[in-house]
Formats: C-alpha cells, sequence, structure tokens
C-alpha cells in the first residue's frame, strides 16, 4: 500500500510539473483566445506517458541504463520545452541509479542552461 502510495504521489507530482512546464512555454502561436491547444497539451501528455511506460519497462527488468539513450534521443528529436523539461529531469533520476552524481548534475545544468536562455528569449510581462 506504502508503494501505490509513493507511485500515485509521483504521478501526481509529474503531471503537474509537465503541466505546469507546458504553460510556462506556450508561446502566442500556440494560444486559441487565451486558450492552450488542447492538441499540443494532449501530444505532450501521451510523450511523458510513453516515456513512463518504456523508463517502467526497463526497470522492471533490470535494464534501466538502456533508458538514458532513449532520453537522448527525444532530446535530439524534440523542442517542446515541457517535454525537455521532463526528460532532463526523468535523465537525472536515471543517472542517479547508479550514484553518478557528477553526470546527474551535468544534466540538470544543462536544463537550467536552456530554461534560462528561454525566459531570456520571452521574459514574462512584468
Amino acid at each position: 500500500m506504502k508503494q501505490l502510495t509513493q507511485t500515485l504521489l509521483l504521478a501526481s507530482v509529474l503531471a503537474t510539473g509537465v503541466g505546469s512546464a507546458f504553460a510556462q512555454s506556450a508561446s502566442p502561436s500556440n494560444l486559441d483566445d487565451g486558450r492552450v491547444s488542447r492538441e499540443g497539451f494532449g501530444a505532450t501528455l501521451a510523450v511523458v506517458n510513453d516515456l513512463q511506460h518504456l523508463q517502467r519497462l526497463y526497470d522492471l527488468n533490470g535494464r534501466e541504463s538502456e533508458m538514458r539513450d532513449v532520453y537522448h534521443d527525444v532530446l535530439l528529436k524534440t523542442q517542446v520545452p515541457a517535454i525537455r523539461q521532463y526528460v532532463y529531469e526523468a535523465l537525472a533520476r536515471n543517472l542517479l541509479r547508479p550514484a553518478n552524481v557528477d553526470q546527474a548534475i551535468t544534466t540538470i545544468r544543462t536544463s537550467l542552461d536552456e530554461d534560462l536562455s528561454t525566459l531570456t528569449k520571452h521574459p514574462s510581462a512584468p
């Protein structure tokens, strides 16, 4: 029961994080009368869902390190900020498993640099 509670809590946190990252990344071209496109949001959640399922399958088979290649492939294929944010965080968690803290720190710093660059390009209104 404790594991189920932790899993549900983690899923809730991830869904909230992806939703807020997506909302923050919405550009004027993605807006329709002030609302974020449902298709874009649904596609983003679908990608995150697929990644979560893949991670679980790799974990169950003791092949979690192979998921790193999947995450790097996703980073090469997309520039969607919400997906990239999720992948950077998942990649950092994956790298921490074998206690490779330095590589996890490098991954999060790369994500931070991208986020700061995006903020510089699109500053929020005062």
